[in-house]
Parts: structure tokens; sequence; C-alpha cells
């Protein structure tokens, strides 16, 4: 019991631990869609058009 610390109670830990782990879950997607913006804003957008221009689906 003296490794919970402060909590009350070993379910208090618990979800605490939970909500810690869900926390990095969620930071680590919000890094890689900011990467994924950060990729599309660098995109040609002169180029995708001419190269969807030669393709057998453009216009």
């Amino acid at each position: 019991m003296r490794a919970m610390g402060n909590h009350k109670s070993v379910d208090e830990l618990l979800i605490l631990v939970l909500q810690e782990y869900r926390m990095a879950q969620l930071r680590a997607e919000a890094d890689k869609l900011r990467s994924r913006l950060r990729d599309i804003g660098q995109t040609d957008v002169e180029a995708l058009v001419e190269r969807l221009g030669h393709s057998p689906y453009g216009g």
C-alpha cells in the first residue's frame, strides 16, 4: 500500500494510471496529425495539379 502514495484506493490509482495512459496516446496521435498537416502544408499544389492533369483519371 505504500507504493500507492497519496491515493485513497487501488481503484483511484488505476483510474489515474489509465487517464495518464490515454493522455499519452492522445498526445502521440496529435503529434502524428501535426506532422501530417505540416507535410500537407508543404505540398506543391501546382505540381500536384500538373501530375493529376497527366493521369488517366485527370481532366
